[in-house]
């Protein structure tokens, strides 16, 4: 049951099968498309930008989804404010990377976030990173390797060096900005954490 300041998404979705969060969703390639291709589950998505946000709700509008709700500020703030367990899914896909070591206190994969992603998404559930920045990879597959309640589910190299089956390839991704190719990290949260 939650608590009184938290906020259980089953309220804003109350038919969904589960409840998908999207962190930084930039111009909303990603949120819209599988919210296309999953109809019975329900999105929350968060983003900064006001740019973004404006172009996902006209993808919104333009294919009347109704699985998604937008939070236009940042993710962690919702993060912070979702009861325990109450997530199935996560995609934290081509974050700023803040490129400068003394700004690196910035990225988003940092203990606090990753603690507190470790209490919103149920046992089993899952967690996607990708970014195309080697510096920000190394970080944050060590950062998340370090926590208790991330399995990294990778058997094989190609398991994060190829996009999964299930990824929509998103307008930064293409523009092919960063130093490597794109790796995609995929955590399961341990049920005995």
């Amino acid at each position: 049951m939650p608590g009184e300041n938290e906020l259980d998404p089953r309220t804003l979705f109350p038919e969904a099968k589960e409840i998908w969060l999207e962190i930084g969703f930039g111009g909303g390639e990603h949120v819209s498309g599988q919210a296309q291709r999953h109809p019975e589950i329900g999105i929350l998505a968060s983003e900064v930008f006001l740019e973004g946000v404006a172009k996902l709700l006209g993808q919104i509008a333009d294919d009347g989804l109704q699985n998604i709700r937008l939070y236009p500020r940042d993710g962690r703030e919702l993060v912070n404010a979702l009861a325990p367990g109450s997530i199935d899914r996560v995609f934290i896909l081509f974050p700023d990377p803040w490129p400068k070591t003394r700004h690196h206190k910035r990225r988003l994969i940092q203990p606090d976030v990753l603690d507190a992603l470790s209490r919103i998404v149920k046992p089993n559930g899952r967690v996607r990173f990708a970014t195309d920045v080697r510096s920000y990879a190394d970080e944050a597959l060590q950062r998340f390797l370090a926590h208790p309640a991330f399995e990294w589910t990778a058997r094989y190299a190609d398991d994060w060096r190829q996009a999964p089956d299930d990824h929509l390839e998103t307008r930064y991704q293409t523009k092919k900005l960063g130093d490597i190719a794109p790796v995609y990290y995929d955590f399961r949260i341990n049920s005995k954490s």
